[in-house]
């Protein structure tokens, strides 16, 4: 049984005596009024156990032997579009319902997710407890709408991801078979053979590579909060970017105002930066330009990374950050392009509360723009008496 089962189990166990308790005294306090001293102390329970259903995140509702819904907490309200007061507004919806209904019936615990649309669409985790006598039963209701989303994507990651690594692995496997043959009878053939079979196993290792910085950006808990210098960042990065700018005539300019600090991970902004300038070269025709320009806009760094390349059809920009998409997948890789460097950029930029926007034109070229919040300033230290 899994940990998240397991406490579901313990917090519904608890709530059905919490619940059972408070319920008990309310049905007692209408049946008979209770003399001023005890109706005081009944007072103060029932205060402290609506005190406790507040502060589960999961919504908690009561309903009693008839079905009908007499105790909510914020969680379930929120969750359900419950009327805050006395739920007389809307009734729960029909498939919460149906699992009040079976545990009812039963008498036995019931866990089912359902899909409401009700305030907003929701895949919620309900799970239904009879009360010990019969006199009600309680929903725990948990909201897995996001989790579902982050599953979802995470298997959708492992099949590209699979998809994509077979390609290359299937290439260097025909052409390291294909050297094998040749090397004795066509040198020539053999030689070929071996360039094409370096250029896979790059793109390989390009491709692991992108991989594993991916994973570590998907771990926001590592995420440091130094301050760090992009303008540092910038000019090493560009510096680096020289030599593959060079090899196919592009101008590479930079403009860099100095002390652009911000609060970050300097590795992952590197990173961040590194991808949008191999993205501009990449997709740049010889002879063409490249801009790298980093400045303080108010209370925002904003880096610019600017080309006179190919450009990006209007259709395709919203989904040039998404993961291994690619806008003409056959020229992607012939540029040895994985679909992972943009997916990286944007990742990087939100672990660090910033944003990125895109312009771009057919054979006009592309301009990134990151905006990345300004590091507070240091506290300043008194001199030492």
């Amino acid at each position: 049984m899994e940990a998240g089962t397991v406490a579901l189990l313990l917090v519904a166990g608890a709530l059905a005596v919490v619940v059972g308790f408070l319920y008990a005294r309310l049905r007692r306090a209408e049946a008979a009024p209770a003399p001023p001293a005890p109706r005081a102390e009944t007072g103060k329970r029932t205060q402290r156990v609506e005190d406790v259903l507040e502060r589960i995140s999961e919504g908690v509702v009561f309903l009693d032997d008839q079905l009908q819904p007499v105790l909510a907490n914020s969680s379930a309200r929120s969750l359900l579009g419950l009327d805050g007061q006395g739920f007389a507004l809307r009734a729960t919806s029909d498939e919460v319902m149906a699992v009040a209904k079976e545990a009812h019936t039963n008498f036995e615990d019931v866990e089912r997710t359902v899909e409401t649309w009700f305030p907003t669409r929701r895949h919620l985790d309900v799970r239904g407890t009879p009360m010990p006598d019969r006199s009600g039963t309680i929903l725990i209701i948990d909201d897995i709408t996001e989790a579902l989303r982050t599953q979802r994507i995470r298997t959708e990651f492992v099949a590209h991801a699979s998809h994509e690594l077979k390609s290359p692995v299937a290439s260097l496997q025909a052409l390291a078979e294909a050297v094998r043959q040749a090397v004795q009878d066509d040198p020539d053939a053999a030689d070929r053979f071996s360039k094409q079979l370096v250029k896979e196993a790059v793109r390989l290792g390009r491709l692991i590579g992108d991989l594993l910085d991916l994973s570590r950006l998907e771990e926001p808990a590592k995420v440091s909060k130094e301050r760090v210098d992009m303008s540092v960042v910038g000019q090493r990065e560009g510096e680096l970017a020289l030599e593959s700018a060079a090899a196919k005539d592009i101008e590479l300019n930079m403009s860099i105002s100095p002390h652009v600090l911000v609060s970050g991970d300097e590795q992952q902004l590197s990173l961040m930066l590194r991808n949008l300038l191999d993205n501009a070269i990449r997709y740049t025709p010889e002879e063409g330009h490249v801009a790298l320009d980093i400045r303080p806009e108010g209370d925002e760094a904003v880096v610019r990374v600017i080309d006179t390349g190919m450009g990006i059809p209007m259709a395709a920009q919203e989904r040039v950050f998404e993961r291994f998409y690619r806008v003409d997948k056959a020229r992607s890789r012939d540029r040895g392009g994985t679909g992972l460097g943009l997916a990286i950029v944007k990742h990087a930029v939100e672990l660090h509360g910033g944003t990125i926007g895109l312009e771009s034109e057919l054979e006009r070229g592309s301009t990134f723009t990151v905006r990345l919040p300004i590091a507070p300033a240091e506290p300043l230290q008194s001199a030492a008496g």
